[in-house]
């Protein structure tokens, strides 16, 4: 059983595909995929509050994360929506447009790191209701275990780069998205599907003070 939930829930992290795809476990969990952008417009664009250089030689990033509804009707969004499943690291804007990674970075996540329940029911509390127009924003930090060898500090120091998140937005395997698209319905949008960030420049200084993130 909870091999199946992990699969599930790597389906729902990692198993975006242009189109729409069902599947289902044994035990009936019904859930969708990669069909959210098809029904609604949700876009998430980042903004840098601030970047440190860890002693471990890792890159924590404190972000304020923007989710706003582009669409014409409401979506309905996990508040929670911060578990990053990958990140991506481009020259420009351009390049990240294009797919082309200089730094691309899946993580696998389990499901208690993700904050993931597996209650049958979801809380809807933990949701918030976008209006057509609307934003919702939150802050995180988030360290990436980029080892700074020669190579990356050439490649990050005192240059402009872009970086993208992959942002898991569903964190209960075992409730079917399917059925509660379909209870929640004229309230909105169930979004479930995991989303990219816009590109984010960024830049970290070239002798940036060091600091213990511990």
């Amino acid at each position: 059983m909870k091999l199946r939930i992990f699969l599930v829930m790597l389906c729902l992290g990692f198993g975006v595909t242009v189109n729409a795809q069902t599947v289902s476990d044994n035990s009936g969990v019904e859930m969708t995929a990669g069909q959210d952008a098809f029904h609604a417009q949700l876009e998430l664009r980042t903004d840098v509050i601030e970047i440190r250089r860890c002693s471990d030689d890792s890159l924590r990033f404190i972000l304020r994360l923007n989710f706003s509804n582009k669409g014409n009707g409401p979506v309905i969004l996990d508040k929670r929506s911060s578990v990053i499943s990958k990140y991506m690291i481009s020259r420009s804007s351009e390049d990240a447009t294009r797919k082309k990674y200089e730094i691309e970075v899946p993580r696998l996540v389990g499901l208690e790191a993700a904050g993931m329940t597996l209650e049958s029911v979801p809380d809807e509390s933990q949701f918030v209701v976008l209006k057509p127009g609307e934003l919702f924003s939150l802050n995180r930090v988030f360290n990436f275990h980029i080892r700074l060898d020669p190579d990356d500090k050439a490649f990050l120091l005192a240059n402009n780069r872009v970086l993208q998140l992959v942002l898991l937005t569903w964190y209960y395997p075992r409730a079917s998205n399917v059925k509660w698209r379909d209870r929640w319905q004229t309230k909105g949008y169930l979004w479930s599907d995991p989303i990219t960030s816009l590109p984010m420049p960024f830049m970290v200084e070239r002798k940036p003070p060091v600091v213990d993130c511990h």
